[in-house]
């Protein structure tokens, strides 16, 4: 284990995940799927119960994208991890910041530093999108700009339904107690060209309870998926990289070899089962190209053998033109449909 992450019972409590996640703009949800191999989606940080002392954080992703997240509704636990920079304050007035052991910047400057929590989560179809409009629409029209020209006024959201159910991934179980030991912090990502996630397998896990626990709710439309209480054994774990500049290619290794190096300095432990890497960059302050990269591999070492790839990393984000604007839209709107479909012909369980 990263020393400088601490054991699995680190000095960061939930509370300032709740902090980071409130003001984040982007953060990162990963967990592994039923076969093993590690997934990690960037996601728009909403909360249930903004005003309450104990909100829930959120997830509501477009049914768009329900393919990305079918690992997830049988994962049981999963992480949620705030490291963008972008999205970080300084921690104030100190070169290091306070139980975390990273340094500060040379001339002393305020560091930041990302925070992470593993935890159970529960699903709900929210399949008339009353739950996303009527808790969370409002904190996403401020943090994803994009979403203002679909559901900025009743009539928009009239003519985009499509865009307003969703997927709501919410984190329960033990980080919901302060000082929970799935908490932990990690170093930011300052680079969206060369910073990453390597998403790794666990290497340490709380105890688990031996009651089983059922999660339901009185709307059948809302009904979250009934699951027992997880083996948060199977939960990644999350440490931020450098990713170099790819080797030749091989011919055992079509994909080349890429060098990585965490962020902290410490070494990486050995990941032959599989790892992913995983970044994203956007634009500021439209998000209107918003692009995620992954690498996927064996790791030894500083090296990473890399299997397969989707994006890259410093992908040119330029300005949309508007033949691309209406082709993205409808795709989106295609997918989302099809997505809603698909979810209502699944059999929801009984409240």
């Amino acid at each position: 284990m990263n020393p400088a992450l601490g054991d699995c019972g680190g000095e960061v409590t939930v509370d300032r995940l709740r902090e980071a996640w409130r003001r984040a703009v982007t953060a990162e949800l990963c967990w592994t799927n039923p076969d093993g191999t590690p997934a990690a989606i960037a996601v728009t940080p909403v909360v249930r119960g903004a005003g309450s002392a104990v909100p829930t954080l959120c997830a509501a992703l477009p049914y768009a994208r329900a393919d990305e997240v079918a690992g997830l509704r049988e994962a049981d636990a999963a992480v949620f991890a705030v490291t963008d920079s972008r999205s970080l304050p300084g921690d104030a007035g100190v070169p290091e910041a306070a139980g975390t052991g990273f340094a500060g910047s040379a001339d002393g400057a305020p560091v930041r530093t990302g925070v992470a929590a593993s935890a159970a989560v529960r699903i709900v179809d929210d399949l008339d999108g009353e739950l996303f409009t009527d808790e969370l629409l409002d904190q996403e029209l401020v943090k994803y700009p994009p979403s203002r020209a679909l559901a900025d006024s009743v009539l928009l959201r009239r003519e985009n339904w499509w865009w307003l159910p969703r997927i709501v991934v919410e984190l329960t179980g033990p980080a919901a107690d302060a000082g929970s030991a799935g908490t932990m912090p990690l170093p930011a990502r300052t680079d969206p060209t060369r910073h990453a996630l390597l998403v790794g397998p666990a290497a340490c896990a709380p105890e688990q309870p031996d009651t089983p626990e059922l999660r339901s709710s009185p709307e059948l439309r809302r009904v979250p998926e009934l699951r027992s209480v997880p083996d948060l054994r199977r939960v990644p774990e999350l440490r931020s990289v450098d990713v170099g500049a790819d080797a030749a290619p091989h011919p055992a290794m079509p994909s080349g070899v890429a060098t990585v190096r965490e962020l902290t300095g410490e070494p990486l432990p050995p990941a032959p089962g599989g790892a992913l890497v995983f970044g994203y960059d956007y634009t500021m302050p439209d998000l209107e190209r918003w692009e995620a990269w992954s690498l996927t591999g064996t790791v030894d070492g500083e090296r990473l053998a890399v299997d397969a790839r989707t994006g890259a990393p410093g992908a040119d984000l330029r300005t949309l033109g508007l033949l691309a604007r209406t082709r993205r839209h409808r795709a989106l709107a295609k997918a989302c449909r099809a997505g809603v479909r698909a979810a209502e012909g699944r059999p929801q369980p009984a409240p």
